[in-house]
């Protein structure tokens, strides 16, 4: 069903102070107040503020003017509705005497008889819902059909729901995904009259108000379309948790401003009210229940004034419990069959596990080997029996992509990151039991610069670091590849870490005397097999290949000039002759030399 066909009809604006089902005294008081806090405004103005069209007030203000309570301090030649109002002295002392009773200044409150009616009139019809529309609003979770068919008559009728499964299957982000249902909007009041006391409903951090026309002056002054005491909203989609309590299900006494908040369910109205953990609230499951019962059958609720008076209100809200105990801890047979439906969510099947991985993957535009969630499968599920939950897919994804961030790993997935991922996302088993569930087991893999560190500290001279460095840079593209670090880390991550320590390694050397150059160019033929027959390449090439492409060409000519006097030093030789590439070897394994 199309939502144009669920359009709701705005409440028709009152034409005259009887059709407000207010009394005089509470507009007269409300006006005196507004002044009071607002100070000057014109006609309009003040109309717009009470939320009623200025011929209603009209008789009001004129009554507050003969009484000296109110005075004109200009006019724009329109009537009333562009003379400007300002409270006398007189008009504030009476101020003083409404503010004390409460200090409730907003748009005029609707009757409790009003406000019952809207709501009802409000109720989606039957059939309103459809499987198409149902699926629209779950296109971004994986389900089954049968899960449609269970969840959708109880939505569709708005009757009571349990939804209950294991922690992580997406219990609640199903009940929230409801909040993507394409409905028509309702008409929310700003506050609710009964008994002489003001309710507040309207709360901005449920209710979504849709955008609406401004009126113009002459719409305010003569022909407002709807009643601007009521605010057009998407309906409200409200969650309580584990702070629920049952003082919270009552009407709230303000002892400031003297007036009362409505509760979680009546702020639902027309929308849906999720209570999630359901059974971990302050209040037992029993007393939560036993609440609601009569609620839950007749579709009204009775709110406490502190008075001692009852305001009967409608229920109205698709109320939602989800819990991840076992329903027969929440209450005999007696209290659950008040709640009409009842849904076991399951765990994914391994096909819609794949899914809903694929689709983290794809929504966080991260690239994924094809059959790498097959292998990540069958190692950590298959193999073990762990067993499969909906938030699985997103946490284990969420530490990958904070691990790559952090070690700067190219932007892919991996079997490993993905197991270091899966390691810190779940309590490890080791030897001798299990890990407390206080601890959570770090992952100890080392960096790729941390794997270079350790193998650098090894060399004893700043020439051999640099020349076993460069060993592994190629000589057409200056790139670096090491095939067991690529396999660990990836080719970007190794190119970046031997490009660093490369040019680090080259400006240590640089950084030296020629005295101390001689004792480390000394120190490293005498460390290596074949002596100073491994330095056996002409100069040019020498500064094409050991000079890091980040040294300008000044460092790159003092590199050159240093090495020539340092090998007639050390070595005087006739002439060095280049080297096949196949004969460099690493040095040898030393202990460094402080």
């Amino acid at each position: 069903m199309n939502p144009s066909d669920l359009a709701i009809t705005a409440p028709p604006e009152p034409e005259s102070l009887q059709q407000t089902g207010l009394a005089e005294s509470l507009v007269e008081q409300l006006i005196v107040k507004i002044l009071y806090f607002r100070g000057d405004l014109y006609g309009q103005d003040l109309s717009r503020a009470v939320g009623l069209r200025f011929s209603v007030i009209q008789d009001i203000v004129e009554s507050l003017k003969l009484r000296h309570h109110v005075q004109v301090k200009r006019s724009l030649g329109m009537g009333n509705v562009g003379a400007v109002f300002a409270l006398t002295e007189a008009g504030r002392s009476r101020a003083h005497e409404y503010l004390d009773a409460n200090q409730y200044a907003g748009p005029a409150p609707v009757p409790l008889e009003q406000y019952c009616e809207i709501v009802r009139h409000q109720k989606p019809r039957d059939g309103w819902l459809t499987r198409e529309a149902l699926r629209k609003a779950f296109k971004g979770m994986v389900l089954t059909e049968q899960v449609l068919s269970q969840v959708g008559p109880a939505i569709s009728s708005a009757n009571s729901l349990l939804i209950y499964g294991k922690p992580g299957d997406g219990k609640t982000f199903l009940v929230e995904q409801l909040n993507n249902l394409d409905t028509a909007p309702i008409y929310v009041p700003h506050a609710i009259e009964c008994q002489g006391n003001i309710v507040q409903v309207f709360d901005p951090i449920y209710h979504q108000p849709l955008e609406e026309d401004e009126p113009s002056v002459l719409t305010v002054a003569l022909e407002g379309s709807s009643d601007r005491r009521w605010i057009k909203c998407k309906r409200p989609f409200i969650v309580s948790g584990g702070e629920l309590s049952l003082d919270m299900l009552d009407l709230r006494f303000n002892q400031t401003s003297r007036v009362y908040e409505a509760p979680f369910q009546l702020k639902a109205n027309n929308g849906i009210y999720l209570v999630d953990d359901f059974g971990r609230q302050r209040a037992t499951p029993a007393e939560v229940l036993n609440r609601w019962i009569v609620p839950m059958e007749r579709r009204v609720d009775y709110l406490s004034f502190l008075t001692g008076g009852k305001m009967t209100a409608p229920f109205e809200a698709f109320l939602v419990f989800s819990t991840n105990l076992n329903p027969d801890d929440l209450g005999d047979e007696a209290f659950l069959r008040r709640i009409q439906y009842k849904m076991l969510l399951r765990g994914p099947a391994e096909n819609e596990f794949t899914r809903i991985f694929e689709g983290f993957c794809s929504a966080r535009k991260v690239p994924c080997p094809k059959g790498l969630v097959n292998r990540f499968i069958e190692k950590h599920y298959r193999r073990t029996g762990k067993p499969f939950r909906r938030c699985h897919p997103r946490d284990v994804l969420s530490h990958a992509l904070n691990l790559m961030h952090f070690e700067r790993l190219p932007f892919e997935l991996t079997e490993q990151v993905l197991d270091r991922a899966f390691e810190s996302c779940f309590l490890q088993e080791e030897e001798g039991g299990a890990v407390p569930e206080s601890v959570i087991m770090p992952a100890t893999v080392q960096s790729c610069g941390d794997h270079w560190g350790d193998k650098l500290a090894h060399i004893p001279t700043a020439f051999g670091t640099l020349a076993y460095v460069t060993s592994f840079r190629n000589r057409t593209s200056g790139g670096y590849y090491e095939v067991a670090s690529v396999r660990e880390y990836g080719e970007t991550e190794t190119s970046r870490t031997l490009a660093r320590l490369h040019n680090q390694s080259f400006r240590e050397w640089l950084n030296m005397n020629l005295e101390q150059q001689c004792r480390d160019l000394a120190l490293h033929i005498a460390s290596t097999e074949g002596g100073v027959a491994r330095l056996r390449m002409d100069l040019p090439d020498i500064s094409r290949h050991m000079v890091p492409s980040e040294a300008s060409a000044a460092e790159s000519q003092l590199f050159v000039n240093d090495l020539m006097t340092v090998m007639e030093t050390v070595s005087p030789r006739p002439q060095l002759q280049a080297v096949d590439e196949k004969e460099w070897h690493a040095p040898q394994v030393h202990q460094r030399i402080a």
